[in-house]
């Protein structure tokens, strides 16, 4: 006990030694103590990879504080401050401009700030309410119908935790390089199909000890492993 408590206090001190470093603007200093602090079972890693993307902001590493902020985002979903500093990030790179979107991606950007946890909570209540009203409202059609809406979203609901138990999605990656190039094969010498630019977002389908094989909206291809942060 004595030493998990020792542990924990030496803990506290390193990130205040980090925070302090950031205060004094040690950007430099205070992102490799926050990087040092990440790996720690006790570690609170979605505000220490907040905290990271301010440090690589102030350092004027755009692209890098971008990445930091969408790792950030997995742990922390809804926290405001991630989501405004990513877009300032964003926006100092020239990319990220607001634009008009769907309904329908409006809904699966919803659904992608809703945690394991959560869903399954909502799956649950959803299921247990459509339920018992079903069957306390058999006799009113109007009411059946609407309580067997509540079971099918429930349902899908479910369907949907399933999908994140068993079928990881591939990762999305962030472009750290000043640009990079999508080629046809992982080979210097073919041809380039697209050129990307630091702090745009790839869906990495593939990956080699050097090579990558991503999706943009503009091209897909592969280009070097180093040029690419995975959002993990």
């Amino acid at each position: 006990m004595i030493a998990i408590l020792f542990a924990l206090l030496l803990g506290t001190g390193d990130l205040e030694r980090a925070e302090r470093a950031y205060h004094d603007a040690l950007y430099g200093e205070a992102l490799a103590r926050f990087q040092s602090e990440l790996p720690k079972p006790e570690s609170a890693q979605g505000p220490i990879l907040y905290d990271m993307g301010n440090c690589a902001f102030r350092l004027g590493r755009f692209a890098e504080a971008a990445l930091h902020y969408r790792r950030a985002q997995l742990r922390i979903p809804r926290d405001p401050r991630v989501t405004f500093n990513l877009r300032l990030a964003e926006r100092r790179l020239g990319i990220g401009e607001p634009s008009r979107e769907s309904f329908l991606t409006a809904v699966a950007s919803l659904i992608g700030w809703i945690t394991p946890r959560e869903l399954f909570a909502l799956v649950v209540g959803f299921e247990t309410v459509g339920l018992v009203g079903f069957v306390l409202v058999r006799r009113r059609r109007a009411a059946r119908r609407a309580m067997a809406v509540v079971v099918l979203v429930a349902l899908a609901g479910g369907a949907r935790l399933a999908a994140l138990q068993w079928f990881a999605a591939a990762p999305d990656g962030v472009v750290l390089a000043p640009e990079i190039a999508l080629r046809a094969e992982p080979r210097v010498d073919t041809a380039i199909q697209v050129k990307l630019e630091a702090g745009e977002v790839v869906r990495i389908e593939e990956s080699s000890d050097r090579w990558v094989r991503v999706v943009h909206a503009r091209g897909r291809g592969w280009t070097e492993r180093g040029g690419i942060g995975v959002v993990d």
